[in-house]
């Protein structure tokens, strides 16, 4: 938002409140319905507009906004918006005051907007706004190897929806066709239960297939070291899918916009927006979910048509720097900010 002209305030209880004061704002946010420190806080500072990140927050704001009389604007992220009311039903009916008096909804694309609105979000209201990268973090690799192996990355926590395990499969089946190649792995178990199972899964697909000399687990890397392994790999893999429990992607995963920026071509999955990050035969190759099948033709394609990599890679890389560049984005944000105060 600084590169355009706004610094907003960010208003957080738990940083600031001394204990004591934390509980007793929570116990009067119970019986007013939003929270005092807040209210003063925004009012002490002028504030025109909130934006709450996520849909608990959005309607914990809601009343809040009604009493300062300021629009609202809401994103969504995924969880918000499938899980949790699946989980609890309270919040179907609490998502309907929200939609009620919120002025703008954002979106990562036409997934979530679809989910929104079956939700009782009024389409009018609901805005797809891109996640932004910023392309100075990301600059686009300056060549691009010739090499037909290829160097498959996959990123992300070892969670079900991430759909790791088809990936592999895909991999080691694009390598029994006769597929030249390597798969890095980056990421670990959250430490609960089922991340714990999605990780044994993982190695002992792994061992059982005969795959330790190709397939490198690195475990959890800083975002700086994530931001390098771009450029040592060819290829993105993002095989998310819906998981039994109806964890979902939502949108897409920041890893797929962030290797696009690289001028990684991506081979993902019909899952969230996806395919909104991912053009299919432009930007890269997408499949159903868990069709290791067509998984493992893909890889086989771009592994051929060394030049059809590049074209994608480029492709990529120029849609990202059009469609979802950090600077954009804000400006957008700014606008439809306009709007509501304008309305």
């Amino acid at each position: 938002m600084d590169s355009v002209g706004w610094t907003p305030p960010v208003f957080s209880r738990k940083d600031k409140l001394p204990r004591g004061i934390l509980e007793a704002d929570s116990l009067v946010m119970w019986m007013i319905g939003y929270y005092p420190s807040f209210f003063i806080q925004m009012k002490k500072k002028n504030i025109d507009l909130i934006h709450a990140h996520f849909g608990p927050m959005g309607y914990l704001c809601s009343e809040l906004a009604s009493q300062l009389n300021i629009p609202l604007v809401t994103t969504f992220y995924g969880y918000d918006a499938t899980q949790l009311p699946e989980k609890k039903s309270k919040w179907k009916k609490k998502y309907q005051r929200l939609f009620d008096k919120g002025e703008r909804f954002l979106v990562e694309g036409p997934a979530m907007k679809k989910k929104l609105e079956r939700l009782g979000c009024p389409s009018a209201k609901i805005v797809v706004h891109h996640l932004g990268v910023e392309l100075d973090h990301y600059e686009v690799r300056s060549s691009y190897s010739e090499d037909k192996e290829l160097k498959i990355l996959m990123a992300g926590r070892f969670v079900e929806k991430k759909g790791f395990i088809h990936g592999l499969k895909a991999f080691h089946k694009f390598r029994k066709k006769g597929g030249e190649g390597t798969l890095t792995l980056i990421g670990d178990s959250s430490g609960t239960a089922a991340s714990e199972r999605v990780k044994e899964d993982i190695i002992q697909y792994i061992r059982s297939n005969g795959l330790e000399e190709v397939v490198n687990l690195v475990g959890m890397v800083p975002l700086e070291e994530l931001r390098e392994e771009y450029y040592k790999h060819n290829l993105f893999l993002a095989p998310s899918v819906e998981a039994e429990d109806g964890d979902n992607e939502g949108g897409a995963p920041v890893t797929t916009i962030e290797a696009s920026a690289t001028g990684l071509p991506v081979i993902g999955s019909r899952h969230g927006d996806i395919p909104e990050v991912v053009e299919d035969q432009k930007t890269g190759l997408i499949a159903e979910e868990k069709d290791v099948k067509t998984l493992a033709t893909h890889l086989y394609t771009l592994y051929e048509q060394t030049a059809l990599r590049k074209q994608m890679g480029q492709a990529a890389a120029l849609r990202m720097k059009s469609q979802f560049n950090a600077e954009m984005q804000g400006q957008k944000l700014a606008q439809i900010y306009e709007e509501c105060l304008d309305s």
